[in-house]
């Protein structure tokens, strides 16, 4: 027990003098830290490469979005349309006008509306009625004239009387197109809209 005693004492008496002598701890923990910080400053560069690339690769889809459109561009009624991906409805375009007409609610930034969902633009009230109507529209195939709420530039209530209609894309997208046929102020809404509200 005592052979074992001494020999660490020993080791820890030469480990001691080397430290003091030659700093070898020292320096071995800066080596370590330099190259740990090196690869940790790699890898936070390709972290930005990789940011900077998908933020490109994610405009360019998005101006590539309002090519695809372009028929619409010049359309005189506010146009939409969004994608069906697993259960939930992606804003993909929005034409000028429905920007002039219902830009209030995302501050006139067609950008701000684009790659969300109905519950992320339209809060959790209005995103799921929006939610049924394009759900509706996506399964049956049938188009759907509706009346759904949203508010004005005062935040006052207000009913916009739609269509929607169903776009399947090369057999695998489903893209829900909409169009605002009407504003009508709560007090103009006649009996026949205020059934097809419920």
């Amino acid at each position: 027990m005592r052979d074992i005693k001494k020999r660490s004492r020993n080791f820890l008496f030469i480990v001691s003098n080397l430290e003091k002598k030659h700093k070898v701890i020292t320096y071995v923990s800066l080596l370590f830290l330099t190259v740990s910080t090196y690869f940790l400053r790699t890898e936070n560069q390709k972290v930005k490469i990789d940011f900077a690339t998908l933020k490109e690769r994610n405009e360019s889809l998005t101006r590539n979005m309002v090519i695809f459109n372009r028929n619409y561009e010049n359309f005189p009624q506010p146009v939409w349309q969004k994608i069906k991906q697993g259960d939930e409805f992606i804003m993909k375009y929005v034409n000028p006008e429905y920007v002039n007409r219902i830009g209030h609610l995302f501050n006139y930034d067609k950008y701000e509306q684009i790659g969300k969902n109905n519950f992320e633009n339209f809060g959790p009230s209005y995103g799921q009625k929006y939610q049924e109507n394009d759900m509706s529209v996506s399964i049956s195939g049938k188009e759907l004239e509706t009346i759904e709420e949203t508010t004005d530039k005062d935040g006052k209530l207000i009913y916009i009387k739609s269509i929607k209609w169903r776009d399947i894309n090369d057999n695998k997208d489903t893209l829900v197109y909409g169009m605002i046929k009407d504003f009508i102020k709560p007090e103009d809404i006649n009996f026949e809209d205020k059934k097809s509200l419920n």
